[in-house]
């Protein structure tokens, strides 16, 4: 007899959220006043992202207040969203087996104008990952994750199944979070559309809060 098992998954979360209408209206009133703000830095997206170019309007390359001044989880006004999202990720840890303490270590924005995407990265100095779509139009670029098997695995034939180069892509729709190993790396496909995707990306870290995030 012969078969082939799939063994060691990566284990990822995809939900819609609760009330996904209610709180994405909220949000986008919210994400346009950051960014309106000329006081919040907006970091260039797509090829210039990795140059961390500030920019002082909202540029066509996307834009992002991941910078080391900013982080949503200390805004009161985005408050609303963790509380909401919260059960949520703690009932995915239970469902891990994981009962104990977590929390947000960051949290920011990410507008992406048709055209707009992100190259492969990863978050790899934290635990786990999530990214909420905000407003995802039809054809605004799927999230494509790299199997890390990549990494370890490097003298494997790249077209061989399930081992090498093999993408997991995800469909961003209103509402959707989905939460990701860190360690995993991930990138954005271009917009599309011709209306704006708008995030939310935050990290995560289990046990007490005694993480200070570190200079970007």
């Amino acid at each position: 007899m012969k078969k082939i098992i799939q063994t060691f998954p990566t284990v990822m979360l995809e939900a819609i959220i609760d009330n996904e209408e209610e709180i994405n209206t909220k949000l986008c009133y919210e994400i346009k006043n950051l960014f309106n703000n000329k006081n919040t830095q907006k970091r260039a997206l797509s090829h210039q992202w990795e140059d961390f170019v500030v920019l002082t309007d909202n540029h066509s390359t996307g834009y992002s207040n991941f910078t080391t001044d900013s982080n949503l989880i200390k805004n009161d006004k985005f408050l609303f969203f963790y509380e909401h999202i919260n059960p949520l990720i703690s009932d995915f840890f239970a469902q891990l087996d994981y009962y104990g303490e977590w929390h947000f270590v960051n949290s920011w924005a990410a507008v992406y104008p048709k055209g707009a995407w992100v190259p492969l990265h990863d978050h790899k100095i934290m635990e786990w990952s999530g990214v909420y779509y905000v407003s995802a139009p039809k054809d605004c670029g799927d999230i494509v994750f790299t199997d890390p098997k990549e990494y370890a695995l490097a003298a494997e034939p790249p077209s061989t199944r399930w081992r090498g180069n093999y993408k997991q892509k995800f469909n961003p729709t209103n509402g959707k979070l989905i939460l990701f190993p860190s360690y995993i790396k991930h990138e954005t496909m271009p917009n599309l559309s011709e209306e704006d995707r708008i995030i939310i990306s935050f990290n995560i870290n289990t046990g007490k809060e005694n993480y200070k995030f570190p200079n970007l």
